[in-house]
């Protein structure tokens, strides 16, 4: 952790306490300004086809310009956006502000790249997953605040003082050093490794799995209060949990997935990428960290069915914590598919493949919810069983 990395740390750190205030009420914020389940999953859909349109060109920006300035620009787009939503008077006027919050979350592959120059590209998973749990450690005490303002003033004033923390978290992003920029002719046809038969089972992998453990996500909230009747206040005090968990939860996976041999080897990946220091794994080094993510998962989703009680369901809240951290471990292991001179290129469009994942949960959640309210918990407890049997063949592939 140098200079650099502590500061993205700590814009994350702020970032994540002012996102935590309204996320985990946002649906609810939607439904009292008029949304019905469908629309609800087809607001929240729509934002994520922002995000997952975005990723890619971001990351193709982050090979061509500083990324510094790339994200000081989202965390720009990302206030102007909050404040947006915060004045909405109808659901309708509410999605241009969140279309263009959305469109803030360009800048992570851009600051998983950036990460990845200021660490040398050394254990990349303990590096993302690290920095992330500040962003994590953000949201712990923060939703259970944002609950708390919601029903002691209004939730549009959530927003507006998650603003105040977004502009905090800018300043701090705008103290960090640039990073050089490679010249054109060393990215020469890098592209064309997005269509490599390794990447493209990667891709198909990412895609299924987020879908498997994200469609349970959206609508949690609603489920609680409609069939528990939870209060708005105890929701927000579930999002702390989760954030906990994040928090607690992502480091340890790191450390699971970065756990090597101890041995080193030297290469040279291709034009212009320089020396690449490459680590032997184990097994469980190489997905250890995943495959208990997705349990943890799964073992979420099934104590939020069949709980009734708050601190049950606030260890459900905990474990599903270990979503952020399995899309970490994701984005860790798709440098590996890259050299240094088109990591940005690889990163946005491994976003873009986890943003088509919820793109498609979302809106399937609110089509089952529809039907039954338990019925997007009980498909993520259907489909991460395959994804972990998906791991594990890709493994001895």
């Amino acid at each position: 952790m140098n200079r650099d990395t502590r500061l993205i740390a700590l814009a994350l750190l702020l970032w994540g306490f002012g996102e935590g205030l309204f996320f985990h009420i946002q649906p609810l914020y939607i439904e009292q300004l008029g949304a019905d389940p469908v629309q609800i999953g087809g607001v929240l859909s729509t934002a994520a086809v922002v995000r997952a349109v975005s990723f890619l060109p971001a990351g193709i920006l982050a090979d061509r310009i500083p990324r510094k300035w790339l994200m000081v620009g989202g965390w720009i787009t990302g206030l102007i956006g909050v404040l947006s939503v915060g004045l909405a008077r109808s659901w309708q006027s509410l999605i241009p502000g969140l279309l263009i919050y959305a469109l803030s979350a360009y800048c992570i592959p851009v600051i998983n790249a950036y990460l990845a120059h200021a660490v040398g590209g050394q254990r990349l998973a303990r590096v993302f997953t690290t920095v992330f749990a500040g962003y994590a450690a953000g949201g712990v005490i923060s939703p259970a605040v944002g609950g708390w303002l919601a029903e002691t003033t209004t939730m549009r004033m959530v927003y507006f003082v998650a603003a105040a923390l977004f502009g905090a978290s800018m300043l701090a992003v705008m103290q960090v050093s640039s990073q050089p920029v490679y010249p054109q002719n060393e990215r020469k046809r890098r592209w064309r490794s997005l269509l490599s038969g390794r990447f493209l089972r990667f891709a198909a992998f990412t895609c299924v799995l987020f879908v498997a453990m994200y469609v349970g996500y959206p609508l949690t909230s609603n489920y609680l209060e409609d069939t528990g009747g939870w209060r708005v206040v105890n929701i927000g005090m579930l999002g702390s949990f989760q954030a906990l968990g994040m928090a607690l939860l992502n480091p340890l996976l790191g450390r699971l997935s970065d756990g090597s041999t101890g041995k080193t080897s030297r290469s040279v990946t291709g034009e212009g990428s320089g020396p690449q220091i490459k680590e032997e794994h184990s097994l469980l080094g190489r997905a250890g960290g995943l495959m208990v993510g997705q349990g943890l998962v799964w073992i979420s989703a099934l104590i939020l069915l069949l709980a009734g009680t708050f601190p049950v369901l606030a260890g459900a809240y905990l474990l599903r914590g270990a979503y952020q951290g399995c899309r970490s471990l994701i984005q860790a292991r798709g440098t590996a598919l890259s050299s240094e001179a088109d990591r940005g290129l690889i990163l946005g469009a491994t976003e873009t493949i986890i943003a088509a994942a919820q793109v498609l949960a979302p809106y399937a959640a609110g089509w089952l919810y529809a039907s039954d309210p338990a019925y997007p918990l009980a498909a993520s407890l259907v489909l991460i069983p395959i994804t972990l049997l998906l791991t594990v063949i890709g493994l001895r592939g």
